[in-house]
């Protein structure tokens, strides 16, 4: 993909989740600088272009920001990009392995959305021979928890999907041993996910189930912008007058959180980005 490819398919959210949208963005940077012209101009519209495709996103912004600060030139704009992607492959295998270690044979997981963090953790407990359960939610408008469904399911885990106004009786339904989460930007009070994430914190603490947040702390920001999108995703054609609103995230306390699975193991909060 080009960067004109790598631009649209975040803004369009063909390129989904806050890992492959930091992978991606971050290499496309990198390579659009590297093979320009007008150095300082390049850096600046590239920055702008990607960061503005989705608004909350701080992970990729994070790793934009330490090539630009770390480059002595255009021609380490590459060498840092590949560094701080095989950064981010290791604190992967980190979370796999320490959110894995949480999960028992017999267990009832609920998720919501799509994350590649929970993903991961569940397909290792699943390579560890533990048999367990996922009730995951659809996520409406877009329908990221089909995507979940569909991987889980390919991975051989039972895995049951229901719809996003569930959530209450889905916990009344299925008995939950523990909640996973994947995470697009932390705080030091709150943590930004897909819309929804609040309402299943919440619904977790009613029911004393444990609520975990599986993320890096390269998302850390205290500059933080939550994105609304198109009215069209909701309803691509409303009656005339109509005002449709579509918020794209929620913000969560970090007091509902039993504990942040990370690259540096599980913590109550995080405080600052290692980039």
């Amino acid at each position: 993909m080009n960067f004109y490819e790598v631009v649209e398919g975040i803004k369009n959210i063909h390129i989904q989740g806050a890992s492959a949208i930091a992978k991606k963005g971050i290499m496309a940077f990198a390579k659009y600088v590297n093979e320009g012209k007008d150095f300082r101009k390049n850096v600046e519209y590239a920055k702008i272009k990607l960061i503005t495709a989705r608004a909350t996103e701080p992970m990729l912004v994070n790793g934009i920001n330490y090539i630009i600060k770390n480059a002595k030139s255009k021609k380490d704009y590459v060498p840092l990009a590949e560094k701080l992607i095989k950064e981010k492959e290791e604190s992967e295998e980190k979370i796999s392995e320490a959110g894995a270690n949480l999960i028992k044979d017999g267990m009832n997981i609920f998720t919501h959305c799509h994350s590649s963090s929970v993903i991961r953790i569940l397909k290792k407990a699943k390579e560890q021979g533990k048999k367990f359960s996922v009730i995951c939610f659809e996520t409406r408008p877009l329908y990221q928890g089909r995507k979940t469904a569909a991987n889980l399911a390919g991975l051989g885990i039972r895995t049951l999907m229901t719809i996003d106004s569930g959530m209450t009786e889905a916990f009344d339904e299925f008995p939950a041993d523990i909640a996973l989460v994947g995470c697009d930007a932390l705080t030091k009070n709150y943590f930004v996910n897909k819309i929804g994430t609040d309402t299943l914190a919440n619904v977790a603490k009613r029911n004393k189930v444990p609520f975990y947040v599986c993320t890096e702390t390269y998302k850390f920001t205290d500059n933080l912008r939550i994105e609304h999108r198109s009215p069209n995703e909701v309803w691509d054609n409303p009656p005339k007058g109509l005002i449709i609103w579509n918020p794209a995230f929620d913000a969560t306390s970090n007091d509902l959180v039993t504990g942040f699975i990370t690259e540096k193991g599980i913590l109550k909060g995080v405080k600052c980005s290692s980039w």
